[in-house]
Formats: structure tokens, C-alpha cells, sequence
């Protein structure tokens, strides 16, 4: 049996560390847990509004959700192919656009801006709508396995020129939804 005075100092320090994160988990923890959860009714009223850069008008090209997923219909994961396989869902390549746009009102304003960036062989730099704490880990993956629709999370872009967040996703939000349809609620499920 190792004596008290038998553990080496680095082992004590590790010790002392571990003991001291685990205490602030705790309290960390036991203050999220302690704070109200907004009802669902009251989650639709505190939705943020949706911040500036998030319209159409400050991205770089004018890319009409409306028009794409809602008058031609092209389902979500046809140009976020990355939504059913990992963590973000992918904003889709210049090239992707260009498959399309090649023959598919090639002389509209917008397009002829998107194929100036094909030709220049660079990327679009569009301004990012959804954007989550650094401290959270969402994945996409799971939610569309679940079938989570887009529009849970999105809303209805399919009636959206610019896409803009419609839903708070805070961290009461998230925890709500996961309540309703019986989804895990332990910590380490987004914060890992």
C-alpha cells in the first residue's frame, strides 16, 4: 500500500488539478441546471433578432434560398451534402453552383458574379448566418439520422431571399427541443 508521503509532488499537483476542475465543473453545472429552462412558449419570444450581416445584402453574391429550395424545390442536402455525414452541413463549393449555373440563367447579375469567382478560381466569402459559442460541439449528423427537419433549427427558408436565423439556439432552446423528443440532455453530449 503506497503512504501519503510515498506520492511524488507532480502526482500531488495533478491531483490538486484534477479535484479543482472537477469542482468548477460542478459549479458550473449545478448554476446551468439551477437557471429557469424557457418553456417553449417562452423560447419563441426570446429568439434573437437576426443579426445585420445575416441578410442577403451583406453577403457577397445575392443567393435566394426562395428561389432554390422554394420554387425549384431542390432539397437541402442536395447543396449542404455535408449535413448527414459530420459536423457542419458545408456551404457548397463555386464549382457546385457552377454545374448548374453553367446553363441555368447564366446571364442573371448574381450569376454572372458567381462565375467571375469560378473563373478566378476563388472561393466565395460568405458572411456566416448560424454561428454557435466556440465552447459548443453541434453536429449536424445526428439531427438529419434523428430527422430533425432543417426547418426545425432554419426555419422556413424555402420563403427566404437571404438566410437568416429565426431560432435563438441557445443553449435553453437546444435543451427543450432535446426534452421534447426525448433526446440526451447530458452535458458532454455538446460540450467535449
Amino acid at each position: 500500500m503506497i503512504r501519503r508521503d510515498d506520492v511524488s509532488p507532480s502526482r500531488k499537483l495533478s491531483s490538486a488539478a484534477l479535484t479543482l476542475f472537477l469542482v468548477g465543473l460542478l459549479t458550473f453545472v449545478f448554476r446551468v441546471l439551477a437557471q429557469e429552462q424557457p418553456t417553449p412558449s417562452k423560447a419563441a419570444s426570446n429568439r434573437s433578432a437576426p443579426s445585420p450581416a445575416a441578410g442577403a445584402s451583406s453577403q457577397p453574391i445575392a443567393f435566394s434560398h426562395r428561389i432554390h429550395a422554394g420554387t425549384n424545390a431542390i432539397p437541402c442536402q442536395l447543396c449542404h451534402t455535408y449535413a448527414r455525414r459530420g459536423p457542419v452541413a458545408g456551404i457548397p463549393s463555386v464549382q457546385r453552383c457552377v454545374q448548374c449555373h453553367q446553363t441555368v440563367t447564366p446571364e442573371e447579375p448574381e450569376v454572372v458574379k458567381l462565375m467571375a469567382y469560378w473563373k478566378d478560381k476563388k472561393p466565395i466569402a460568405w458572411v456566416r448566418v448560424h454561428d454557435l459559442p466556440d465552447f459548443v460541439r453541434f453536429t449536424h449528423k445526428p439531427h438529419v439520422a434523428a430527422g430533425v427537419a432543417c426547418q426545425t433549427c432554419h426555419g422556413d427558408v424555402a420563403k427566404m431571399e437571404g438566410a437568416v436565423q429565426t431560432e435563438s439556439l441557445s443553449m435553453g432552446w437546444c435543451l427543450n427541443c432535446h426534452k421534447e423528443r426525448h433526446a440526451p440532455t447530458d452535458c458532454l453530449v455538446c460540450h467535449y
